[in-house]
């Protein structure tokens, strides 16, 4: 059975900021899902980052910031640990943790 992805433009806003999480420069578009909507990424805290559109575009190409770096700054951003927030999002995707 196949696991239903989380969505909420509640989240979405309440996460949206006009300041990159990554590098500070001011931004305009939407936040992006660490885990992406294609591989079952949900709209949670803990898959939501604001990024500006060139760390945007460089979290994409495999640049700094990675999903790494993403799910380590939204853990400090949401107040738990690396692990907490990565088990979060496996569950939040339908997988065991």
């Amino acid at each position: 059975m196949k696991h239903k992805r989380i969505t909420s433009r509640k989240t979405i806003q309440e996460v949206r900021s006009q300041i990159c999480e990554v590098c500070g420069n001011r931004t305009t578009i939407e936040p992006h899902h660490i885990n992406t909507r294609g591989s079952g990424g949900g709209d949670i805290r803990e898959n939501l980052i604001q990024l500006c559109t060139q760390c945007h575009i460089n979290t994409h190409s495999g640049q700094y910031p990675t999903k790494e770096d993403c799910l380590k700054i939204v853990a400090e951003r949401e107040g738990i640990t690396y692990d907490e927030a990565y088990a979060i999002n496996r569950r939040a995707m339908g997988y065991d943790v």
